[in-house]
C-alpha cells in the first residue's frame, strides 16, 4: 500500500503525535520559561537610577536572602548599586537604556523619544527573563513600564506586584500646574486601568492603602501595607564623633573654628532639588539664625548644615547661599556615594526633612535613613507625617521658616528637649526592613516562614 492510500486523519494523527512533544518540551519552554533555573524567580524594576532606589536595593536583598533568583532592572548612569548588591550571587543586574536629550528639544519631543527607547530596552530585558514566577515593580514612573508589566505578566502568566511609592499623575499635576492637563490625564488612566492587572499591592503608608481601595477599587485583601525602613547600614554611632570627623570623606567639608566638642551643631538634609521639596525653606531659617546670633543671641552654637543630592535647581541654590554672608552658619553642599552617605548621618546631630508629598500619601526615605541612624528628625509637616514622626517624641515639625528657625533654636538651646528627641529616634532607629518585610510578604503568601 503506497502513502497515498493513507487517509488523512491517518496522517493529521501522525503529525499531532510528532508535533505535540515538540510543542512541550521546545516550544512552550522557549516562549514560557527561558534560561530559568529552578529556582523561583523574581524581576525587580525600576525606572531610575538603581544606586538611588534603595528600598528596590532592600526587596533585591531580602528576596535573595530567602534564596530567590532576583533580577534587578534599572539605569546605572549616576552612581553603582551598593556593592553588596553586585557581589551578590542571587542578583543579576541588568541595565536599562537611559536617554540624553539636548538642551534646544521640546519637552515633548524629550518625552516621546524618551518612552520609545525605554519600551525597546524594556522589552528586550523582559523577554530575556520570561519564565519568572513575579514581577516587581516600582510606581511612579508608570509609564511606559506599568502597561508593560501588565501585559506581560497576562501572556507569561507571571504575578505582578506593584509597589507604590507615589502617584506618577499627583508628580504630573505639580509640574504641568493641572489635573486636567492631557499628559496628567493619561497618566492617570494609565495607573487607574493598569493597576488592575497586578495581584498584589504594597504601599508606604495606611492613606495610600485606603486611597487605593476608594478610588482605585482595588480590594483591601490585595493591598498590604510595607512602611520603608533603614537598612543595615544606617546605625548610630557607636565611636567618638571628634575622631570619626577626621574621616577622608567629612574632613574638607568641617570650617576652621568648628567644634562639636564645644556644642557646635551638625545637620543635614537631602534633597532631589525640585519643586516638592522647598530648600529655600531651610536657607531662609539659616538666615533667621544668623541673624539671631549677631542681633540678639551670640552664644548661639555654630551650625554646620549639609545638603545631599542632585537636581534642576542646584545651582540655583548654591548661588543663593554664596550670595549671603555667613559666620554662625556654614552650609555645604555635597554628593556622597551609598557607603559614605550613610556615614555622614551617623555624624549629624538632627536632620532636616522638607518633602511635602505631591499626592500627600507618601512618606519621605530619608527621614527613615535618619531615624535608622539615630538623628531626630525636623520634618515639614502634612497630615500623613503622623504615621512616622511623632512631634516632640522623635522630631519636630514645621510649617514655614520661622517655625523652622524656631525648632533649630529648641533642639541647639533646650537641653532636655533635644535628649527626649535623641531617645525617641535612638528607639525607633530599632525598627528595621527585613522584620517588616517579612511579615508583610507572609501576609499576601510570597514567602513562608
Amino acid at each position: 500500500m503506497g502513502l497515498e492510500a493513507v487517509s488523512p486523519l491517518a496522517w493529521w494523527l501522525v503529525t499531532l503525535y510528532v508535533s505535540v512533544p515538540v510543542v512541550c518540551y521546545v516550544v512552550v519552554p522557549f516562549f514560557f520559561y527561558g534560561d530559568r533555573t529552578i529556582k523561583k524567580r523574581i524581576i525587580i524594576c525600576v525606572l531610575g537610577d538603581i544606586g538611588h532606589s534603595p528600598r528596590m536595593c532592600y526587596h533585591a536583598r531580602s528576596f535573595s536572602e530567602q534564596g530567590w533568583q532576583v533580577e534587578l532592572c534599572g539605569y546605572l548612569e549616576e552612581e553603582r548599586p551598593p556593592a553588596d548588591i553586585e557581589d551578590n550571587p542571587n542578583i543579576t543586574i541588568h541595565a536599562l537604556a537611559t536617554y540624553k536629550a539636548s538642551k534646544r528639544q521640546s519637552f515633548l519631543a524629550t518625552a516621546v523619544r524618551k518612552v520609545a527607547l525605554q519600551v525597546v530596552s524594556i522589552l528586550r530585558v523582559l523577554w530575556k527573563l520570561r519564565g519568572s514566577d513575579y514581577v516587581l515593580l516600582q510606581n511612579p514612573p508608570s509609564i511606559p513600564i506599568l502597561p508593560i508589566a501588565a501585559i506581560y505578566c497576562t501572556i507569561l502568566r507571571s504575578k505582578l506586584i506593584i509597589d507604590w511609592h507615589n502617584f506618577g499623575f499627583s508628580i504630573l499635576k505639580l509640574k504641568l500646574g493641572s489635573f486636567w492637563n492631557p499628559l496628567v490625564l493619561v497618566s492617570f488612566v494609565v495607573e487607574y486601568l493598569f493597576a488592575k492587572f497586578a495581584t498584589y499591592h504594597l504601599t508606604v503608608t495606611k492613606a495610600m492603602k485606603v486611597y487605593l481601595n476608594e478610588k482605585f477599587g482595588m480590594p483591601s485583601s490585595r493591598i498590604q501595607i510595607l512602611y520603608d525602613r533603614p537598612a543595615s547600614q544606617f546605625t548610630p554611632l557607636k565611636t567618638d564623633r571628634s575622631e570619626a570627623l577626621r574621616q577622608v570623606f567629612i574632613r574638607p567639608h568641617i570650617p576652621a573654628g568648628f567644634d562639636v566638642t564645644k556644642n557646635d551643631r551638625i545637620l543635614v538634609t537631602s534633597t532631589s532639588f525640585t519643586p516638592d521639596e522647598d530648600l529655600s525653606i531651610l536657607i531662609g531659617a539659616l538666615k533667621i539664625y544668623e541673624n539671631s546670633h549677631k542681633k540678639f543671641d551670640h552664644e548661639l552654637p555654630k551650625l554646620l548644615c549639609f545638603i545631599t543630592g542632585k537636581g534642576p535647581m542646584k545651582q540655583q541654590f548654591i548661588d543663593q547661599v554664596k550670595a549671603e554672608k555667613w559666620d554662625c552658619v556654614h552650609i555645604e553642599f555635597v554628593w556622597l556615594s551609598s557607603e559614605d552617605y550613610p556615614k555622614l548621618l551617623q555624624l549629624c546631630d538632627f536632620g532636616v526633612s522638607l518633602h511635602t508629598s505631591s499626592s500627600g500619601l507618601d512618606l519621605p526615605m530619608k527621614i527613615l535613613d535618619m531615624f535608622g541612624s539615630g538623628l531626630p528628625v525636623i520634618a515639614y509637616n502634612y497630615p500623613v507625617l503622623n504615621e512616622l514622626l511623632q512631634h516632640n517624641v522623635n522630631g519636630l515639625k514645621f510649617l514655614d521658616r520661622r517655625e523652622l528657625h524656631e525648632a533649630l533654636i529648641f533642639v541647639t538651646k533646650d537641653k532636655q528637649v533635644n535628649e527626649v528627641l535623641k531617645a525617641g529616634a535612638l528607639k525607633e532607629s530599632k525598627n528595621r526592613w527585613q522584620d517588616s518585610w517579612e511579615k508583610s510578604m507572609e501576609q499576601i503568601s510570597i514567602i513562608r516562614r
